[in-house]
Protein backbone atom coordinates (compact mmCIF):
# COMPACT_ATOMS: atom_id res chain seq x y z
CA UNK A 1 0.00 0.00 0.00
CA UNK A 2 2.70 2.68 0.68
CA UNK A 3 4.16 3.51 -2.28
CA UNK A 4 1.70 2.15 -4.30
CA UNK A 5 -0.82 4.16 -3.70
CA UNK A 6 1.30 7.36 -4.53
CA UNK A 7 3.22 5.34 -7.55
CA UNK A 8 -0.31 4.66 -8.79
CA UNK A 9 -1.10 8.45 -9.17
CA UNK A 10 -3.52 8.27 -6.06
CA UNK A 11 -3.86 11.25 -3.96
CA UNK A 12 -4.88 11.88 -0.07
CA UNK A 13 -8.41 13.09 -1.39
CA UNK A 14 -9.08 10.15 -3.51
CA UNK A 15 -8.29 7.97 -1.00
CA UNK A 16 -10.94 9.33 1.54
CA UNK A 17 -13.14 9.19 -1.07
CA UNK A 18 -12.14 5.09 -1.46
CA UNK A 19 -13.39 5.06 1.95
CA UNK A 20 -16.60 6.63 1.66
CA UNK A 21 -17.20 4.72 -1.72
CA UNK A 22 -17.06 0.76 -0.30
CA UNK A 23 -15.26 -1.67 -2.39
CA UNK A 24 -12.74 -0.05 -4.50
CA UNK A 25 -9.37 -1.24 -4.96
CA UNK A 26 -7.21 0.56 -2.39
CA UNK A 27 -3.58 -0.11 -3.58
CA UNK A 28 -1.99 -2.68 -5.80
CA UNK A 29 1.25 -3.99 -5.30
CA UNK A 30 4.25 -2.96 -7.88
CA UNK A 31 3.95 -5.25 -11.55
CA UNK A 32 6.42 -8.09 -11.29
CA UNK A 33 6.76 -8.50 -7.31
CA UNK A 34 5.88 -11.42 -5.81
CA UNK A 35 2.86 -10.87 -3.69
CA UNK A 36 0.00 -12.08 -1.77
CA UNK A 37 -3.34 -10.70 -2.33
CA UNK A 38 -4.90 -9.59 0.68
CA UNK A 39 -8.45 -8.49 1.31
CA UNK A 40 -9.41 -5.55 4.11
CA UNK A 41 -12.64 -6.35 5.00
CA UNK A 42 -13.54 -2.89 7.48
CA UNK A 43 -16.49 -2.91 9.58
CA UNK A 44 -16.84 1.02 9.28
CA UNK A 45 -14.91 3.26 6.93
CA UNK A 46 -14.16 6.11 9.49
CA UNK A 47 -13.31 5.95 12.99
CA UNK A 48 -10.91 3.07 14.69
CA UNK A 49 -10.82 1.67 10.78
CA UNK A 50 -9.87 4.52 9.16
CA UNK A 51 -6.98 5.16 11.67
CA UNK A 52 -5.81 1.80 11.44
CA UNK A 53 -5.49 1.89 7.57
CA UNK A 54 -4.05 5.03 7.24
CA UNK A 55 -1.27 3.71 9.59
CA UNK A 56 -1.23 0.54 7.30
CA UNK A 57 -0.61 2.91 4.44
CA UNK A 58 1.90 4.47 5.83
CA UNK A 59 4.24 1.29 7.41
CA UNK A 60 3.76 -1.32 5.15
CA UNK A 61 6.88 -1.71 2.47
CA UNK A 62 6.29 -1.50 -1.28
CA UNK A 63 4.93 -3.94 -3.63
CA UNK A 64 5.24 -6.75 -0.93
CA UNK A 65 1.33 -7.58 -1.11
CA UNK A 66 -2.07 -7.06 -3.27
CA UNK A 67 -4.29 -5.44 -1.00
CA UNK A 68 -7.91 -4.06 -2.04
CA UNK A 69 -10.87 -3.15 1.03
CA UNK A 70 -14.37 -3.12 1.03
CA UNK A 71 -16.52 -2.84 3.82
CA UNK A 72 -18.96 -4.75 5.56
CA UNK A 73 -22.40 -3.05 4.23
CA UNK A 74 -21.38 -3.24 0.42
CA UNK A 75 -22.01 -6.77 -1.01
CA UNK A 76 -21.38 -7.18 -4.89
CA UNK A 77 -17.49 -5.59 -4.61
CA UNK A 78 -16.76 -7.34 -0.83
CA UNK A 79 -17.89 -11.10 -2.36
CA UNK A 80 -15.58 -10.22 -5.14
CA UNK A 81 -12.66 -9.36 -2.90
CA UNK A 82 -13.02 -11.85 -1.10
CA UNK A 83 -13.25 -14.71 -3.83
CA UNK A 84 -10.04 -13.60 -5.31
CA UNK A 85 -7.92 -13.12 -1.75
CA UNK A 86 -5.22 -15.23 0.12
CA UNK A 87 -6.29 -14.05 3.34
CA UNK A 88 -8.83 -11.47 4.56
CA UNK A 89 -7.46 -9.33 6.85
CA UNK A 90 -10.63 -8.22 8.72
CA UNK A 91 -10.58 -4.92 10.64
CA UNK A 92 -13.07 -4.86 13.84
CA UNK A 93 -15.66 -7.75 15.00
CA UNK A 94 -18.48 -7.34 12.10
CA UNK A 95 -15.64 -7.68 9.85
CA UNK A 96 -14.65 -10.83 11.06
CA UNK A 97 -17.69 -12.52 11.55
CA UNK A 98 -18.22 -11.91 7.96
CA UNK A 99 -14.70 -12.85 6.60
CA UNK A 100 -15.38 -16.49 8.53
CA UNK A 101 -19.22 -16.55 7.06
CA UNK A 102 -18.57 -15.91 3.64
CA UNK A 103 -15.05 -16.69 2.91
CA UNK A 104 -13.13 -20.34 3.20
CA UNK A 105 -9.91 -18.05 3.42
CA UNK A 106 -7.28 -17.62 6.37
CA UNK A 107 -8.79 -14.40 8.31
CA UNK A 108 -6.73 -12.29 10.64
CA UNK A 109 -8.93 -10.00 12.55
CA UNK A 110 -7.94 -6.92 14.40
CA UNK A 111 -8.96 -4.28 16.48
CA UNK A 112 -10.98 -7.21 18.59
CA UNK A 113 -10.34 -8.75 21.90
CA UNK A 114 -9.45 -11.96 23.21
CA UNK A 115 -12.78 -13.01 23.98
CA UNK A 116 -14.16 -11.96 20.86
CA UNK A 117 -11.24 -14.56 18.63
CA UNK A 118 -12.06 -17.28 21.73
CA UNK A 119 -16.59 -16.88 20.98
CA UNK A 120 -15.18 -16.68 16.49
CA UNK A 121 -13.68 -20.08 17.25
CA UNK A 122 -16.12 -21.39 19.13
CA UNK A 123 -18.45 -20.61 16.74
CA UNK A 124 -16.20 -21.52 13.34
CA UNK A 125 -14.38 -24.57 14.79
CA UNK A 126 -11.64 -25.24 12.21
CA UNK A 127 -11.03 -22.20 10.76
CA UNK A 128 -7.55 -20.36 10.02
CA UNK A 129 -8.35 -17.56 12.29
CA UNK A 130 -5.52 -15.81 13.99
CA UNK A 131 -5.64 -12.00 15.74
CA UNK A 132 -3.54 -9.23 16.54
CA UNK A 133 -5.81 -8.22 20.06
CA UNK A 134 -6.26 -5.43 21.56
CA UNK A 135 -5.64 -6.47 25.31
CA UNK A 136 -2.29 -6.13 27.11
CA UNK A 137 0.12 -9.12 27.98
CA UNK A 138 -1.05 -9.58 32.06
CA UNK A 139 2.57 -8.66 32.89
CA UNK A 140 2.51 -5.77 31.23
CA UNK A 141 -0.30 -4.45 33.26
CA UNK A 142 1.46 -5.28 36.44
CA UNK A 143 4.86 -3.96 34.70
CA UNK A 144 2.90 -0.65 34.70
CA UNK A 145 1.99 -0.64 38.06
CA UNK A 146 5.86 -1.46 39.38
CA UNK A 147 6.79 1.36 36.79
CA UNK A 148 4.54 4.02 38.42
CA UNK A 149 4.89 3.10 41.98
CA UNK A 150 8.26 1.31 42.56
CA UNK A 151 7.41 0.81 46.57
CA UNK A 152 4.12 -0.75 45.73
CA UNK A 153 3.27 -3.98 47.48
CA UNK A 154 0.22 -5.34 46.24
CA UNK A 155 -2.27 -4.95 43.62
CA UNK A 156 -6.12 -5.74 43.29
CA UNK A 157 -7.30 -7.25 40.67
CA UNK A 158 -11.37 -7.08 39.46
CA UNK A 159 -12.54 -9.63 37.27
CA UNK A 160 -16.04 -9.98 35.83
CA UNK A 161 -17.98 -12.30 33.51
CA UNK A 162 -15.24 -12.43 30.62
CA UNK A 163 -12.25 -11.35 32.21
CA UNK A 164 -12.16 -14.46 35.15
CA UNK A 165 -10.45 -16.42 32.41
CA UNK A 166 -7.10 -14.77 33.09
CA UNK A 167 -7.26 -15.56 36.66
CA UNK A 168 -4.71 -18.20 36.03
CA UNK A 169 -2.17 -16.30 34.59
CA UNK A 170 -2.11 -13.38 37.48
CA UNK A 171 -0.38 -15.08 39.94
CA UNK A 172 3.15 -15.54 37.89
CA UNK A 173 2.26 -12.33 35.94
CA UNK A 174 2.56 -10.40 39.30
CA UNK A 175 5.16 -12.52 40.95
CA UNK A 176 7.13 -11.59 37.99
CA UNK A 177 7.37 -7.63 39.42
CA UNK A 178 7.04 -8.68 43.07
CA UNK A 179 3.59 -7.71 43.86
CA UNK A 180 1.42 -9.39 45.85
CA UNK A 181 -2.08 -10.08 44.55
CA UNK A 182 -5.39 -9.94 45.61
CA UNK A 183 -8.45 -10.92 43.15
CA UNK A 184 -11.97 -10.84 43.10
CA UNK A 185 -14.79 -11.39 40.85
CA UNK A 186 -18.08 -9.42 40.35
CA UNK A 187 -21.16 -9.99 37.57
CA UNK A 188 -23.75 -7.50 38.72
CA UNK A 189 -23.67 -3.80 39.90
CA UNK A 190 -24.77 -5.16 43.37
CA UNK A 191 -21.21 -6.91 44.25
CA UNK A 192 -18.98 -3.96 43.19
CA UNK A 193 -18.78 -2.14 46.30
CA UNK A 194 -18.24 -5.10 48.39
CA UNK A 195 -15.76 -6.47 46.47
CA UNK A 196 -13.88 -3.40 45.87
CA UNK A 197 -13.98 -2.24 49.40
CA UNK A 198 -12.19 -6.19 50.13
CA UNK A 199 -9.74 -5.34 47.44
CA UNK A 200 -8.81 -2.05 48.38
CA UNK A 201 -9.40 -2.24 52.39
CA UNK A 202 -5.40 -3.52 52.19
CA UNK A 203 -4.65 -0.18 50.39
CA UNK A 204 -2.16 -1.31 46.98
CA UNK A 205 -3.58 -0.36 43.38
CA UNK A 206 -6.25 -1.36 41.88
CA UNK A 207 -6.57 -3.17 38.61
CA UNK A 208 -9.98 -3.80 36.69
CA UNK A 209 -8.85 -6.06 33.65
CA UNK A 210 -10.77 -5.18 29.86
CA UNK A 211 -14.30 -6.99 30.60
CA UNK A 212 -17.77 -6.02 29.18
CA UNK A 213 -18.90 -5.68 32.74
CA UNK A 214 -16.49 -4.13 34.86
CA UNK A 215 -15.42 -1.59 31.60
CA UNK A 216 -18.85 -0.43 31.42
CA UNK A 217 -19.94 3.31 31.98
CA UNK A 218 -21.91 2.30 35.38
CA UNK A 219 -19.06 -0.31 37.03
CA UNK A 220 -16.21 2.61 35.78
CA UNK A 221 -18.08 5.10 37.51
CA UNK A 222 -18.18 2.83 40.71
CA UNK A 223 -15.13 1.72 40.61
CA UNK A 224 -13.51 5.01 40.30
CA UNK A 225 -15.27 6.89 42.77
CA UNK A 226 -14.78 3.95 44.87
CA UNK A 227 -11.21 4.03 44.89
CA UNK A 228 -11.05 7.38 45.47
CA UNK A 229 -12.52 6.80 48.84
CA UNK A 230 -10.08 4.40 49.13
CA UNK A 231 -7.02 6.62 48.24
CA UNK A 232 -5.96 3.97 45.99
CA UNK A 233 -5.14 4.61 42.09
CA UNK A 234 -6.34 2.76 39.12
CA UNK A 235 -5.06 1.07 36.51
CA UNK A 236 -6.56 0.74 33.39
CA UNK A 237 -6.05 -0.47 29.82
CA UNK A 238 -7.57 2.68 28.02
CA UNK A 239 -6.57 6.46 27.45
CA UNK A 240 -10.20 7.34 27.76
CA UNK A 241 -10.21 5.56 31.59
CA UNK A 242 -7.59 7.66 32.33
CA UNK A 243 -8.85 10.99 31.30
CA UNK A 244 -12.14 9.52 33.25
CA UNK A 245 -9.92 9.19 36.48
CA UNK A 246 -7.41 5.97 36.52
CA UNK A 247 -3.74 7.20 37.65
CA UNK A 248 -2.35 5.39 34.53
CA UNK A 249 -2.93 2.83 31.70
CA UNK A 250 -1.31 1.27 29.17
CA UNK A 251 -3.05 0.46 25.60
CA UNK A 252 -2.63 -0.06 22.28
CA UNK A 253 -3.95 2.01 19.60
CA UNK A 254 -4.66 1.61 15.84
CA UNK A 255 -1.73 2.90 14.46
CA UNK A 256 0.71 0.70 17.08
CA UNK A 257 -1.82 -2.17 15.87
CA UNK A 258 -1.27 -1.46 12.11
CA UNK A 259 2.60 -1.54 12.81
CA UNK A 260 2.47 -4.34 14.12
CA UNK A 261 0.46 -5.85 11.20
CA UNK A 262 2.62 -4.39 8.57
CA UNK A 263 5.56 -6.06 10.77
CA UNK A 264 3.87 -8.80 10.46
CA UNK A 265 2.65 -9.34 6.93
CA UNK A 266 6.23 -8.34 5.98
CA UNK A 267 7.59 -11.24 6.89
CA UNK A 268 4.99 -13.60 5.49
CA UNK A 269 5.25 -15.64 2.51
CA UNK A 270 2.74 -18.22 3.61
CA UNK A 271 -0.92 -16.93 4.31
CA UNK A 272 -1.95 -20.23 6.72
CA UNK A 273 1.55 -18.56 9.03
CA UNK A 274 0.14 -15.49 9.77
CA UNK A 275 -3.24 -16.77 11.51
CA UNK A 276 -1.51 -19.68 13.29
CA UNK A 277 -2.23 -18.00 16.55
CA UNK A 278 -3.68 -14.94 18.59
CA UNK A 279 -0.96 -12.09 19.23
CA UNK A 280 -0.87 -9.62 22.08
CA UNK A 281 0.25 -6.06 20.36
CA UNK A 282 4.25 -5.24 20.48
CA UNK A 283 3.61 -1.44 20.38
CA UNK A 284 1.88 0.35 22.89
CA UNK A 285 1.71 3.64 24.71
CA UNK A 286 1.45 4.62 28.38
CA UNK A 287 -0.91 7.91 29.94
CA UNK A 288 -0.81 9.27 33.01
CA UNK A 289 -3.70 11.54 34.80
CA UNK A 290 -1.77 14.10 36.24
CA UNK A 291 -4.53 15.32 38.33
CA UNK A 292 -5.20 12.31 39.65
CA UNK A 293 -1.76 12.11 40.76
CA UNK A 294 -1.24 15.14 42.23
CA UNK A 295 -4.77 14.41 44.31
CA UNK A 296 -2.62 10.99 45.55
CA UNK A 297 0.02 12.90 46.56
CA UNK A 298 1.92 11.08 43.85
CA UNK A 299 5.22 11.62 41.84
CA UNK A 300 4.95 9.85 38.25
CA UNK A 301 7.77 9.80 35.98
CA UNK A 302 7.01 10.86 32.29
CA UNK A 303 4.97 8.84 29.76
CA UNK A 304 7.89 8.22 27.89
CA UNK A 305 9.92 6.75 30.55
CA UNK A 306 7.54 4.88 32.40
CA UNK A 307 6.74 3.28 28.88
CA UNK A 308 10.27 2.49 28.42
CA UNK A 309 10.72 0.62 31.76
CA UNK A 310 7.19 -1.14 31.19
CA UNK A 311 9.22 -2.48 27.90
CA UNK A 312 12.09 -3.44 29.26
CA UNK A 313 10.52 -4.29 32.56
CA UNK A 314 12.90 -2.50 34.81
CA UNK A 315 11.04 0.03 37.67
CA UNK A 316 14.12 2.50 38.07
Amino acid sequence: MRGSVRRSGWTGSLRRSVFAALGLVLALAVPGAAAMDVAVLLSETEGRSREFMDALDGALRPGKHRLSAAGVASATPAAEMLARAELVLAVGLPAAERALRDSTRPVLAVLVGERDIARLRQAHPGRGLGAVVLDQPLERYMRLVRAVLPDAQRVGVLLGPDSRVLINGLVPAAGAVRLQLGVQQVSALSELVPALDTLLFEGGALLPLPDSFVSGPAAARTILLTSYRHRSPVFAHSAAYVTAGALAAVFSTPEHIAADVAELLGSATDPAAVVRKVRHPRRFGVAVNRAVARALGLVVADEQVLRERVAQGASE
